[in-house]
């Protein structure tokens, strides 16, 4: 039976500490939900304008819905005719090549409607989510999809998928700041593949060493905030260190970290796929 009453949801952006690119290949990745910036869809069934189709407002990525409807339809072996006539607005506040998963948050968002609309088992909404993201990404790692759709840090593999991590309860200072640049998930991925194959394995080892010191640090930090937070900085190192040999930090970015640090952050890292987008930096908690 059709579903005919309203629906609505509001999804986070997301942030990332260790693991990015390199989770591609095997590693792992700390992700965040970033509850600052979100993105929300609501649907009115029938709607005030005459015909039968779905009228659609979306704030930025108008071009974009159609598509992604129909490609969800087509997942899940749905008539697209079942999304009936009515009003389906997006309004998104999550920067887009910022890093925060701006796609990610609208492929959560749009999994769900469609699954709810057409009435199908809502526990598909990730992989779905995670199908239509790769309309953005080539080919999603379904990191960003978990952690906006889990709503708390996850610990992500492609292996072992996401593991919500419900201890930490306690984060230390992360604050986040806009470099003001913009990039493309799919350019930085294509820069880092433009490396070595000899160099790759070894950075990718690094990536790992860092999620790992981050995640005994976080987990240490309610009992032992300055020795966690010690531990955590030399991972931000590392995981900045990568993303250097990558090529994914230009040198007006370096001297915006340079900056922070002269501040008295304890650590900066660029978060999400580079070349732009946000920096997370890590400050003393006195």
């Amino acid at each position: 039976m059709l579903k005919t009453s309203e629906f609505s949801i509001e999804v986070p952006a997301k942030w990332v500490l260790t693991g990015e690119h390199s989770v591609l290949r095997g590693t792992r990745a700390l992700a965040f939900p970033y509850p600052e910036f979100t993105l929300s869809l609501t649907y009115r069934a029938g709607g005030t304008k005459p015909g039968t189709e779905l009228t659609i407002t979306a704030n930025p990525f108008q071009s974009q819905i159609k598509a992604l409807l129909g490609r969800a339809c087509e997942w899940l072996k749905a008539d697209s005719n079942l999304l009936g006539r009515g009003e389906l607005e997006i309004q998104s506040r999550i920067p887009i090549g910022a890093g925060l998963g701006s796609s990610a948050a609208l492929c959560v968002a749009v999994a769900r409607f469609v699954l709810w609309k057409t009435q199908s088992q809502v526990d598909h909404w990730i992989p779905l989510a995670t199908h239509l993201e790769d309309v953005f990404h080539g080919k999603s790692s379904g990191m960003d999809v978990n952690v906006i759709a889990h709503g708390q840090p996850i610990l992500y593999s492609m292996v072992n998928k996401s593991t919500p991590l419900p201890e930490i309860k306690k984060l230390p200072r992360f604050e986040l700041y806009d470099s003001g640049k913009r990039a493309q998930t799919r350019d930085c991925i294509k820069q880092v593949c433009t490396q070595p194959e000899m160099t790759r394995p070894g950075l990718d080892q690094k990536m790992e060493e860092a999620t790992q010191l981050s995640l005994e640090a976080l987990r240490e930090y309610p009992e032992s905030p300055q020795a966690a937070e010690a531990k955590l900085a030399r991972a931000m190192n590392q995981a900045q260190a990568c993303f250097e040999a990558w090529g994914l930090v230009p040198t007006e970015l370096l001297e915006q970290k340079n900056e922070l640090l002269k501040q008295g952050a304890l650590a900066v890292k660029i978060t999400g796929a580079g070349l732009g987008g946000f920096w997370v930096a890590l400050w003393p908690s006195k």
